[in-house]
């Protein structure tokens, strides 16, 4: 498996964290970008709508002037509220009614869309005028339910919307826009007739012929019935117009998205006339409008690729800054693998590199100490195991002998001899059982009883040996023989001086924690405070060539335990000798050592 460098994993790295701030506000930028545009776009055509409607609300108001002239018309409301016995009176009033309504058309020019004027009076006479009026239905008009509301609006104007012509004979406009009002009488403001107007709906298209739609475009009127007043592409009209309800329902600016009858999204933009409740309304595809949406993306693409090469450049030579020490100083840890501690890094840098190459200097430099150390321990250890070697005046021989001498007291009924020599022999094979330099405590406890038994003996009991040990160390491993060389000391230079008998040694052994907890108390004559403050600077003195005895147990723990064993003596003169040690219940590599098999009886 191809190992990746540092270098490349930071350039990667890098590279990743850049992409993906960089890519969301790229994308984010564009879809501002786009939905700027959009809100611009669609706030244009709202604008223009407006202007649209603005115009139809005052063409709309034009209409409703010529309404106003008829209900304020002298003539007209003379031949309203007159009754005829003839009809030639009738006939040459509405002359006269023709020859007012001609002269006013002169002065609006949209008086020629006019498709018909019927006044029904209430007098039985009809006013028409206009190329459609003579075919309208007179009876069926007067039953529109508008007809007789019109008459309860107190003279206001009611638009009717577009609708089919009310006639019974072909007509010159199918459809037609229409108000209502009603006529009222100038002294007594009584209803003496009803206003029904209406216009070619061909008038919208005149009207907004010169209006330029977007590519896709279509433009509508809706009157206050929703029905398509006009439609640029004269397909809808005078039917109800299919988006109205989304219209009705929208709060919001005045446009929205929603699905053309071909599945394409439009975008629907809409300008109330609120004085009539018509509609002015504008879809557009949704296409069209994000034209410049494109070219904003292939900008936006463009920086994100280029400030990526740049930085991507910038970076490839920042992280060779950074990399270049840190290969250099993984060659001299490579030098140092292979085992020459001598190789030193010479990197002046005052950041994080610079401290990792002092540290590493400093780490080669105590490794070296260290290892200078070791070998310094391990040829004192070497020379303590030699020395113990040494002591043990060939104890195989010295076995054997006293298993000899042992059998001749037998012969000869020497109990006390036999017995003696036995501990002794005992003594010597336990010496010998184990390989290794641990045994149990419980075992440590049976080699002392069997070294004190020979030391009563041979002082004829003038001391005693009391024994404090708590059940849960006796499986615990210690180092081996480090009970006896104590119990010895404080026989021969507590006990054995003192003048008067009855000396007690005692030996308590307890766990503290993780800890073994080893004192040696006795009552002997004790240790002047001269000769203690001489012994605790020889123990102070780190890897001191001690002999067998006190110094010896000190060296062996501290070989054994380093710093995590202690070694102390307490003592006053004439009363008494304390000696406590402690040590790990574990160390590395402690394990109570294989029972030797060489060893058996003779």
């Amino acid at each position: 498996m191809m190992k990746k460098s540092i270098k490349h994993k930071m350039i990667l790295s890098f590279l990743l964290v850049l992409c993906l701030p960089t890519t969301l506000i790229s994308l984010m930028s564009y879809r501002i970008s786009v939905q700027l545009l959009e809100e611009k776009v669609s706030d244009s055509f709202l604008a223009n709508l407006t202007f649209i409607g603005d115009n139809i609300e005052k063409e709309l108001e034009q209409w409703e002037q010529i309404s106003k002239y008829i209900n304020a018309n002298p003539v007209i409301r003379n031949v309203l509220m007159r009754s005829y016995s003839n009809d030639l009176d009738f006939y040459y009033d509405m002359k006269k009614v023709d020859e007012q309504l001609e002269t006013y058309s002169i002065n609006t020019n949209i008086f020629a869309y006019v498709s018909s004027m019927v006044i029904v009076g209430n007098n039985g006479r009809n006013l028409l005028y206009g190329e459609d009026a003579n075919s309208l239905d007179i009876e069926r008009i007067k039953q529109q339910e508008w007809f007789s509301e019109v008459n309860r609006m107190d003279g206001r104007v009611m638009w009717l919307g577009i609708h089919k012509n009310i006639a019974n004979y072909r007509v010159q406009n199918e459809s037609v826009v229409a108000l209502g009002r009603a006529i009222k009488g100038e002294k007594n403001n009584q209803i003496i007739g009803t206003l029904y107007l209406t216009f070619r709906e061909s008038y919208f298209t005149g009207l907004l012929k010169n209006i330029e739609l977007s590519e896709g475009g279509r433009l509508y009127i809706v009157d206050n019935r929703d029905h398509v007043v006009f439609d640029s592409e004269m397909k809808l009209l005078n039917e109800t117009f299919p988006g109205m309800n989304p219209i009705k329902d929208d709060r919001g600016k005045g446009y929205f998205l929603t699905k053309g009858p071909d599945g394409k999204q439009m975008l629907m933009a809409h300008v109330p006339i609120s004085k009539y409740d018509w509609k002015v309304v504008e879809s557009v595809p949704y296409a069209s409008l994000t034209n410049g949406t494109n070219e904003i993306f292939r900008n936006t693409v463009a920086i994100f690729l280029i400030s990526f090469v740049m930085t991507s450049v910038i970076w490839y030579f920042v992280s060779s800054h950074i990399v270049r020490p840190i290969r250099k100083l993984t060659n001299s840890m490579k030098q140092v693998q292979e085992g020459d501690l001598s190789v030193r890094v010479d990197i002046e840098r005052p950041d994080e590199v610079g401290m990792m190459n002092k540290h590493f200097n400093f780490m080669i430099m105590r490794i070296q100490e260290l290892f200078r150390s070791n070998l310094e321990e391990q040829e004192k250890k070497k020379n303590a195991e030699i020395r113990a070697l040494q002591s043990q005046i060939n104890p195989h021989f010295l076995y054997n002998t006293l298993n000899t001498i042992r059998w001749m007291a037998i012969i000869q009924k020497s109990d006390n001899i036999r017995e003696v020599v036995e501990v002794l022999g005992r003594l010597l094979k336990n010496t010998m059982k184990h390989e290794g330099p641990f045994v149990s405590v419980e075992e440590e406890l049976a080699n002392l009883k069997d070294y004190v038994y020979i030391q009563k003996l041979r002082y004829s009991h003038k001391f005693d040996v009391r024994y404090e040990v708590h059940p849960e160390v006796l499986p615990l491993p210690c180092v081996k023989f480090i009970l006896q060389p104590l119990i010895e000391n404080a026989i021969f230079h507590g006990i054995e001086p003192k003048e008067e008998g009855g000396g007690i040694i005692t030996v308590s052994i307890r766990r503290a924690v993780d800890h073994i907890v080893i004192k040696v108390l006795d009552n002997g004559v004790g240790i002047s405070k001269d000769t203690l403050n001489e012994l605790d600077r020889r123990m102070a003195i780190s890897g001191r060539d001690g002999g067998i005895g006190m110094f010896n147990v000190m060296e062996r723990l501290r070989l054994t335990y380093g710093k995590a064993s202690s070694f102390r003596i307490r003592s006053e003169e004439n009363k008494f000798t304390e000696i406590e040690m402690m040590f790990p219940t574990a160390a590395e590599g402690q394990r109570i050592g294989e029972t030797s098999e060489e060893i058996s009886d003779v």
